[in-house]
């Protein structure tokens, strides 16, 4: 793979439909990541600032998808180097004990380290959702933030591939 660079494009006018098609786009050149910021440009006018980390080898690629989707002038370009975290994805069996009730399904989430040490834990949004969901089902409400909060605690602590016992009070 080539050295990566990080390319910096000023939008002038664009909505955000059009951004979130070429955001998809970006990621399909090879774009490791796409951040797309709110701007005040020149007059006041409203524009965006796009950030794109992105291999050299698709810099042309990207420069005509700019151009010809944004109406990019010109962009500029920084030579970068990453500081990537080791991130293993793992699907994570739960037991969630709900009263006299319980259930289990499987959890993933991102571990997040560096040199071995363990920095964080992410569980899969849609995975959150999903467990919110069935709560819900079974008339226990809780939000997406608390039960995050919980579950990734309960993920820190229990061992590598252990289950993860989850306890709720009605």
């Amino acid at each position: 793979m080539s050295a990566p660079l990080l390319i910096i494009a000023q939008v002038d006018d664009a909505s955000g439909e059009v951004l979130q098609d070429v955001a998809e786009r970006l990621h399909a050149t090879g774009a490791r990541n796409v951040q797309i910021l709110a701007s005040l440009g020149k007059k006041g006018r409203p524009g965006h600032v796009l950030m794109i980390d992105v291999p050299a080898q698709s810099e042309e690629e990207v420069a005509a998808l700019l151009a010809a989707e944004l109406g990019v002038w010109g962009y500029r370009v920084l030579e970068s180097r990453l500081q990537h975290f080791d991130i293993r994805v793992q699907d994570r069996p739960v037991s969630v004990q709900l009263g006299e009730g319980s259930f289990e399904l499987e959890i993933g989430c991102k571990r997040i380290e560096r040199h071995g040490r363990l920095l964080a834990v992410k569980v899969e949004h849609e995975h959150l959702v999903r467990l919110r969901d069935m709560l819900a089902a079974r008339n226990h409400s809780i939000s997406l933030r608390q039960l995050r909060t919980m579950l990734e605690r309960e993920l820190w602590t229990a061992p590598d591939a252990a289950r993860v016992e989850l306890l709720l009070r009605r």
